[in-house]
């Protein structure tokens, strides 16, 4: 490896964009082989808390949040470990749970930096659209937000239990939008309707979830989500990159949100600010 590389991401040069102090990853994963998967968890490399650190340094960034993938399940022990090693002034995280946990082992994750947890419906592991309702009514007893890792097909199922989500919804990665006429998909309003009505995040993340073959193709969708709620978007690198079919060079998508978002005040917005209200950092 070259002296200068870093594991899961292409390319070893920094970004052209310099970031605003306080710049926030919003969404990535670390991975141990030695941990054990669900039935049906997706294996992956291991990728460090370190090799993370690295990229951070790299991209320019301060903060960070940790999510758990849907490999591991309900076990977030690897994730709250690498959570307590960064350090709440540094990290937050988004858990996995069943909408039954029991309120005093979430409250004490609460304390650890846990500020929210993730439905992964793309992969069904380990839950399931019917879990959405009753997962995002526990959310709402510990004010954390629920997390929708889903189709745009799901997200327009669901429409009637995500316009009545007593809690914020965060959509992973483009909401899964399509590419083109995306206005046109149901999914559309019921991301919009709970943007406006400040209830719902969308992350401008994983663009290759979208294209693999072009992930800048997304420049499109990006700017008109970004236009109709600047102040309900966040971004993050979704290093290690579990669902891309080439590793990606992480400057160069970061290099992208100057494409997608001209404006350096909004872009301070969708770096710091939102971020630092969603995931409770000082």
């Amino acid at each position: 490896m070259e002296r200068d590389a870093i594991p899961f991401t292409a390319g070893t040069a920094s970004p052209r964009l310099a970031v605003p102090a306080g710049a926030v990853d919003c969404h990535h994963h670390v991975y141990d082989p030695a941990e054990p998967l669900v039935p049906g968890g997706r294996p992956h490399g291991v990728a460090t808390l370190a090799d993370h650190a690295r990229l951070m340094a790299r991209l320019g960034l301060a903060r960070h949040v940790l999510v758990q993938p849907s490999s591991y399940g309900f076990d977030n022990g690897l994730h709250l470990r690498a959570l307590a090693e960064a350090g709440p002034a540094r990290a937050r995280m988004v858990a996995v749970v069943p909408p039954d946990a029991p309120l005093a082992g979430l409250r004490a994750m609460d304390a650890a930096g846990v500020v929210g947890a993730r439905a992964n419906l793309v992969q069904g592991i380990p839950l399931t659209p019917a879990d959405v309702a009753p997962l995002s009514r526990r959310m709402a007893e510990l004010g954390w937000h629920l997390q929708l890792f889903a189709s745009a097909g799901t997200i327009a199922a669901l429409a009637d239990v995500l316009r009545k989500a007593p809690c914020a919804v965060v959509f992973d990665h483009f909401a899964q939008l399509p590419l083109h006429d995306w206005a046109a998909h149901p999914a559309w309003g019921v991301v919009m309707d709970l943007l406006q009505a400040g209830r719902g995040w969308v992350k401008l993340s994983s663009p290759y979830s979208l294209d693999q073959q072009d992930p800048f193709s997304v420049a499109p969708l990006a700017r008109a989500l970004v236009q109709a709620a600047p102040e309900r978007m966040l971004w993050g690198t979704n290093w290690p990159h579990p669902n891309a079919a080439t590793i990606p060079d992480d400057s160069a998508l970061l290099d992208a949100l100057a494409d997608w978002v001209p404006d350096p005040a909004t872009r301070q917005a969708i770096l710091v600010e939102n971020p630092a209200r969603l995931y409770r950092f000082n």
